[in-house]
């Protein structure tokens, strides 16, 4: 299964969609992912998809790939970012990142 977190676009076919960080953690809950795709931004001063990442992975999960498709170039740095931090800190596993748009 796939996850799709965006507020705006419409979601690619085989996804899931969650259009904010609550909704993809409650989706994270209960189903298992092979793939997670990442907006940065979630809406007007809403938790962003940094904010994802970080509670994702406080709460335990792990994610075989992970996709951002955010236009925020500055936004993608800090999630790419946060995720290559905890794969170092936290666990051995490998996690996919890749840069995909669906623009």
């Amino acid at each position: 299964m796939k996850l799709f977190v965006d507020d705006t676009r419409p979601v690619p076919h085989s996804f899931i969609l969650a259009k904010s960080v609550e909704e993809a953690l409650k989706q994270c809950k209960y189903q298992h992912f092979e793939q997670i795709s990442l907006d940065y931004n979630l809406g007007f001063r809403k938790e962003t998809g940094l904010d994802f990442i970080k509670r994702f992975f406080e709460e335990g999960y792990y994610v075989q790939h992970i996709n951002l498709h955010s236009d925020d170039v500055f936004g993608v740095h800090k999630m790419e970012s946060a995720i290559n931090a905890h794969i170092i800190e936290e666990t051995k596993q490998k996690i996919k990142i890749t840069k995909i748009s669906y623009s």
